[in-house]
């Protein structure tokens, strides 16, 4: 009887687990522990790849800050390789020290 309550309440951790991941990754293990997750999309407008510097003007991230321009550090660092001022981004913030865990081109007209 153990196993199969185990069994199932596994499986629906499993299924509601893999939808959330399916509608955007989110690299958790990254962030401090406690930290909230927050998502904004902007445009940079300076990189420092080796050092893991990049600067964004942003949109407002709800919950988080309104919208400006805003230097972030990069954990970790190579997730800025391929980038460039003037690229239309999206990423995902961590917001206790606001370090970028993730960062995408923007699919255009986003």
């Amino acid at each position: 009887m153990q196993t199969s309550l185990f069994a199932a309440a596994l499986s629906a951790l499993l299924i509601c687990g893999g939808a959330a991941a399916a509608e955007r990754p989110v690299p958790i293990a990254q962030a401090e522990a406690g930290a909230k997750i927050f998502h904004g999309k902007g445009k940079i407008t300076g990189v420092n790849a080796a050092a893991g510097l990049v600067a964004i003007a942003h949109e407002a991230i709800p919950g988080l800050m309104d919208a400006m321009e805003m230097q972030f550090e990069a954990k970790p660092a190579k997730i800025l390789e391929g980038f460039k001022a003037g690229d239309a981004v999206t990423f995902t913030l961590e917001g206790k020290g606001y370090k970028l865990l993730e960062i995408l081109h923007a699919a255009p007209g986003k």
